[in-house]
């Protein structure tokens, strides 16, 4: 993408968040949702508090979180009793997420602002301990400026936690058009999700360059090709992230990945295997505390590394 895109990119982020029923929908995502939607946030949540809490971090030490959305994991950081600051490209997540905070840990320090978590950060070289992004990164159209910016911000030795969605997750593997579209992913090297549907697969990715001239056709438009298909009112691509490119990422930023782990092993994205997903989720994780295997994290549906800048 170019810089106009990069630029239309940031706008329709921008207009997609701070829509209302985005506002209301993220103020109950953890505590009002499909299971499966449920269990994927709390379980990436936990796994992220889970690395801070194994820090041990002082109190007083200053943290930054950088889409903190309606400010749940803000709010816990605060209860730690550390100073925390956010940047969130959403006006309403501001204030919801300042409201949440104040009126749950009234104690705590939040400096929760609005920023766009690509651009330049507000603050001085040096000044955190500790960023930490959960599930942002995939909306960003240059995720190297944000990145260099949390390395220009943190501490010498600073740490930084980043907890992103898993395009090769075991639950994107198990079904015929989740197989499919993670094969177009993997195959034609495609930065950018596509939607689960026969239709998104060849006309959203590289496959458009063949098949276009039949884009109108009547088996492009049957309910076969359709199924799984969606049409976004606001134009956002979501790049697409795994371990081995979150950790290419962090790597040719600054960092270096000291600890990884996965977060809700889930093997199926349908909603009627939502309790069968908690099970299965929570008989991996006990395999995992039993028995060391290899890159058994990488099939986790969120991706959870903690990295330490460098010296250069």
């Amino acid at each position: 993408m170019n810089e106009s895109e990069r630029r239309r990119q940031i706008e329709e982020v921008r207009k997609w968040w701070n829509i209302k029923r985005n506002d209301l929908k993220w103020n109950r995502a953890y505590d009002d949702n499909n299971a499966h939607a449920l269990n994927y946030l709390r379980e990436r949540q936990a796994a992220v508090l889970n690395f801070v809490d194994d820090l041990n971090l002082p109190q007083g030490s200053k943290v930054l979180e950088l889409g903190y959305g309606a400010g749940q994991t803000a709010l816990e950081l605060g209860k730690r009793g550390f100073e925390v600051y956010g940047l969130d490209i959403s006006e309403k997540f501001s204030q919801s997420a300042t409201k949440r905070c104040r009126n749950h840990c009234p104690g705590g320090k939040f400096n929760l602002g609005v920023g766009n978590i690509e651009g330049t950060f507000a603050f001085e070289d040096g000044a955190f301990d500790l960023v930490i992004v959960i599930g942002a990164l995939q909306y960003l159209h240059s995720p190297e400026r944000c990145l260099a910016e949390v390395f220009r911000t943190l501490k010498k030795g600073g740490l930084f936690i980043v907890a992103q969605r898993n395009a090769y997750s075991l639950s994107n593997l198990t079904s015929f058009r989740d197989l499919l579209r993670s094969s177009a992913h993997f195959f034609l090297r495609e930065e950018f999700e596509l939607f689960p549907s026969i239709r998104s697969v060849l006309l959203d990715s590289k496959l458009k360059r063949v098949v276009s001239r039949y884009e109108h056709s009547r088996f492009m438009n049957s309910n076969f090709v359709m199924k799984g298909h969606a049409e976004w009112k606001f134009k956002i691509k979501k790049r697409l992230y795994s371990y081995f490119t979150l950790r290419s990422y962090l790597k040719n930023a600054g960092f270096s990945v000291l600890k990884t782990e996965g977060a809700y092993f889930a093997f199926s994205e349908l909603q009627r295997f939502a309790d069968a997903n908690i099970h299965f989720n929570r008989n991996i994780k006990k395999i995992a505390a039993k028995w060391k295997i290899p890159f058994l994290f990488t099939l986790g549906r969120s991706v959870v590394a903690l990295s330490v800048k460098r010296e250069r």
